[in-house]
């Protein structure tokens, strides 16, 4: 699921819910080991209502690993596209056993963002780390648009402060230029992606503001790559549906046979 997303490979929720119900269709147990069981999958989801993760601790979040919006997230997709259904998303606190709390998924999106994300704090901290604190932060954008692509539950505000605080703010963007421009412009194309396939409602100023940085992102590149030979992606977003792979096997089989 998250390579599928990361690789902008899917055109509607349908898609990403195809792939999940692909991957995970498999069925363990006594005598089993990976025996295909899709239809069952499919049986069971149709029976969610509610979807459920939780943390336990503050040394890790749901924006620390691709893996929480791949299962989670991919889980939410294909339940509500395999039911019909509006399939709640939740997620439970125990951190603190004296106060365990269960919250919406898009609750604990706006808290993680806020305490860490958005922190300036936290900011200050991953920028003390150089190249590998701009990479760093430039994952956890990543995977704020995982959620947002899986399950639509991030805000638009959410977005908004991305983009301010990472990619217009101009201390931010020296920042970038100077330790890892590559992040920067994963961030952005990221932020336009999820505009351009309606997961995020931008506000025109914020998006001409966007679209001029990207573009000063991609002139740092190309100066501190120099003269390269073969294509060189910078900020378009190719899709590519299972289709259109198998599609190409068949034309490459054609072209063998000749």
């Amino acid at each position: 699921m998250n390579l599928a997303v990361y690789a902008s490979a899917w055109k509607t929720p349908k898609d990403l819910a195809e792939v999940f119900i692909v991957w995970n269709g498999y069925a363990y147990g006594e005598n089993m080991f990976g025996e295909p069981a899709h239809k069952t999958l499919k049986s069971q989801l149709k029976t969610v209502s509610a979807t459920f993760n939780k943390t336990t601790t503050d040394e890790y979040d749901m924006l620390g690993c691709c893996c929480y919006f791949s299962t989670h997230g991919g889980l939410t997709v294909a339940a509500r596209e395999i039911s019909g259904k509006n399939v709640i998303a939740l997620y439970g606190d125990t951190r603190n056993e004296e106060n365990v709390e269960v919250r919406t998924l898009a609750d604990e999106i706006r808290r993680v963002v806020r305490t860490k994300l958005l922190n300036p704090k936290w900011i200050e901290g991953m920028k003390r780390h150089g190249y590998k604190g701009a990479g760093d932060i430039s994952k956890r954008i990543g995977r704020v648009y995982g959620w947002e692509a899986t399950t639509e539950e991030v805000d638009d505000w959410i977005f908004d402060e991305i983009a301010r605080t990472f990619v217009l703010d101009d201390e931010m963007r020296a920042f970038f230029e100077r330790e890892n421009p590559w992040a920067l412009e994963e961030i952005g194309r990221r932020l336009i992606e999820a505009h351009e396939r309606g997961l995020w409602k931008a506000s025109e100023d914020v998006l001409d503001a966007l679209r001029g940085a990207l573009l000063e992102v991609e002139g740092w590149m190309e100066e501190k790559m120099g003269v390269i030979e073969g294509e060189f992606q910078g900020s378009s977003i190719d899709v590519v549906t299972k289709e259109e792979v198998e599609a190409w096997k068949k034309k490459y089989e054609e072209i063998l046979r000749e």
